[in-house]
């Protein structure tokens, strides 16, 4: 008998429900803001000084998302992942299994799948970044809480510190591009459209290569609050925030207030710096994105803490879980389906409708597309045990022989 035998996927009895809400609402949460990538070149955009908020709407809705919902919903969703990292670690050693090899086979089944996504269906893919970072956390598995609190504000300090001394140096260089530079940037931006909206498959994946180079050095400082929030979610978890939630009431109070206090500033700082962006290099723009590295993983924190307050009414829970934790239980697959859904009606194989739709209807599409996932996520749930990409993640993980089709029938 194989060692794995005895070690299967999580059951039913083995989830906790806040966990899967939580993960729903950062689904709905990163959605928001990845519609603007998703529809219009917006990095290349706000380099030449193009917006597409045009009307009052647009501008209303632009603002809450860069508030509200930037960086906020990605560090919602890392957090997720360091948690779940000491989940699979714990239950695994408590059936006596090699745990780490497991493991890092999960790791390399999930960076298959993101480099799929990456390359083919949408360059924007946030798993292969939880891919090659999940290997960081057998490291800091063992560590004590009060380490992974400290490492969590290190590994936050470290891009928010590099952006304002850029941002520093910047300032004191003439960053005004010329009408040539000026005329460039915005032909750019046509031409990304024109790939987009009416290009061929063949035209549209060199351009998402292109993408992906693009915007390699700007996702690199994501590293950053990814690994702040792989830290902090196991802080959580060690210290029973979830567990035990009533007796730690006073804790998740001090760690919202705490965390409000630190986002505050990053607001504002992201707020003046987006306010002066003057296009080309601005300044401003590593001003602005130093103020979302501060209030993102914060302001995430908050969120989660007030949810927990508020699930401490359990009838509340109940019904919030009735509705959101079946779309939580499939976010592996619901992410994958939103890049899918969403590619088809802003790219030419579907309805052509990239730099066409502004922030305001992007959000309308947000909620439609997270309805439609509300609604099928729960019927499902109801028939089959794990969503579909989850299944195919736990068999190439577990094997065969820990994964047998059961597991994939209707659910008693």
């Amino acid at each position: 008998m194989k060692q794995n035998d005895h070690f299967a996927p999580t059951s039913k009895n083995e989830r906790i429900v806040t966990l899967d809400i939580i993960r729903a609402i950062a689904l709905l949460g990163i959605l928001s803001v990845n519609m603007k990538y998703f529809a219009t070149p917006a990095i290349q955009a706000e380099m030449a000084g193009i917006t597409y908020a045009n009307t009052l709407l647009d501008q209303i809705s632009q603002w809450f998302i860069f508030l509200f919902a930037e960086v906020k919903f990605i560090s919602m969703f890392s957090m997720l992942f360091g948690i779940g990292f000491l989940l699979f670690m714990e239950r695994g050693e408590r059936r006596g299994v090699n745990v780490k090899k497991l493991f890092k086979r999960r790791l390399l089944v999930l960076l298959c799948f993101g480099l799929i996504h990456i390359f083919f269906i949408w360059h924007g893919d946030i798993l292969t970044f939880y891919a090659l970072l999940g290997f960081v956390l057998l490291l800091t598995k063992a560590k004590k809480p009060k380490f992974l609190l400290k490492a969590s504000f290190i590994t936050m300090a470290v891009p928010i510190t590099f952006f304002l001394i850029i941002a520093l140096l910047l300032s004191s260089v003439e960053q005004n591009p010329s009408p040539e530079q000026q005329a460039t940037f915005e032909n750019e931006v046509n031409r990304i459209v024109e790939v987009y909206s009416t290009g061929s498959y063949g035209e549209i994946f060199v351009q998402r290569i292109n993408d992906i180079a693009f915007m390699i050095v700007g996702n690199f400082f994501l590293i950053g609050v990814i690994l702040t929030m792989f830290f902090f979610g196991m802080y959580l978890w060690k210290t029973e925030i979830f567990t035990n939630t009533t007796e730690n009431i006073a804790r998740v109070k001090k760690i919202a207030i705490t965390s409000l206090m630190i986002a505050i500033p990053g607001l504002i700082l992201a707020t003046i710096g987006k306010l002066l962006i003057d296009g080309g290099e601005s300044p401003w723009y590593f001003v602005q994105y130093a103020g979302l590295f501060m209030s993102g993983p914060t302001l995430s924190i908050f969120y989660i803490m007030s949810l927990l307050l508020l699930f401490e009414n359990k009838q509340r829970l109940a019904r919030v879980a009735r509705f959101l934790q079946p779309v939580g239980k499939m976010a592996l697959t619901n992410y994958l389906m939103q890049s899918i859904m969403v590619t088809f009606i802003y790219y030419s194989y579907g309805f052509g409708l990239f730099g066409q739709i502004g922030p305001f209807y992007g959000l309308l599409i947000t909620f439609g597309i997270f309805a439609v996932q509300i609604v099928y996520s729960y019927f499902w749930m109801k028939k089959f045990n794990y969503g579909p990409m989850e299944w195919l993640w736990r068999r190439l993980t577990y094997g065969k022989e820990s994964v047998n089709k059961s597991l994939f029938e209707k659910a008693q």
